[in-house]
């Protein structure tokens, strides 16, 4: 079993606040295609190299994908807020990969600008050095190495970030229903890209 329950609710603690509002987040404003939301990123200190693997994920590999992967996510998408906030931790003090922030749990950088744009704001949060060492199957069966260490975080950043977009897209959906959908994402991801020409053609074409 992962200890990756996606679907908790999860509101920022004092001290979180605190150390934010102390050390200060910088912010990456991502822009896909016009059918995606935009993704503010905002990250600690030390997070640029993670913001800029999201961002490429995000603009690059995703629409790369065939469609038949990407396709029970498009209505999803659809349901969307026109802007999303993306909020980077090292790790969740719950030890979950992330949490989608149902209304009324936002932090403040997504009120304020709810109320600066006049409309919804969506909210989630990733823990990417958890993410960094999930290890779903198929990979705990393959040999390990240093590109294929890159094409599964970058797959997983992928698939935690669907993941809590979903729970934010349906608030109402049970856990285990979007765990399952997550699960085949990664899996067939993975076979998609190994498929081509190895972890080196997928960081080239990450990098565009």
């Amino acid at each position: 079993m992962i200890k990756r329950t996606h679907g908790r609710v999860h509101s920022p603690g004092l001290v979180r606040r605190w150390l934010e509002q102390l050390r200060g987040r910088e912010q990456m404003l991502v822009r896909g295609p016009a059918d995606l939301p935009l993704l503010l990123v905002s990250y600690p200190p030390g997070g640029q190299t993670v913001a800029e693997e999201l961002r490429d994920v995000w603009l690059h590999t995703l629409p790369s994908l065939h469609s038949s992967v990407v396709d029970p996510y498009r209505e999803m998408l659809l349901r969307l807020p026109a802007l999303v906030v993306v909020l980077l931790w090292r790790r969740n003090l719950c030890t979950c990969l992330g949490h989608h922030h149902p209304r009324g749990t936002e932090s403040r950088l997504t009120r304020r600008l709810a109320g600066d744009v006049g409309s919804e704001v969506g909210e989630i949060d990733l823990a990417w050095e958890s993410i960094r060492r999930w290890r779903p199957q198929p990979l705990s069966s393959l040999a390990a190495g240093a590109k294929f260490e890159l094409l599964h975080f970058r797959i997983a950043m992928l698939t935690v970030l669907l993941h809590e977009l979903e729970h934010l897209a349906y608030p109402d959906r049970r856990e285990r229903a979007v765990r399952h959908s997550s699960d085949e994402f990664y899996t067939e991801v993975l076979s998609e890209l190994l498929r081509q020409e190895g972890a080196g053609a997928f960081g080239m074409a990450a990098s565009l």
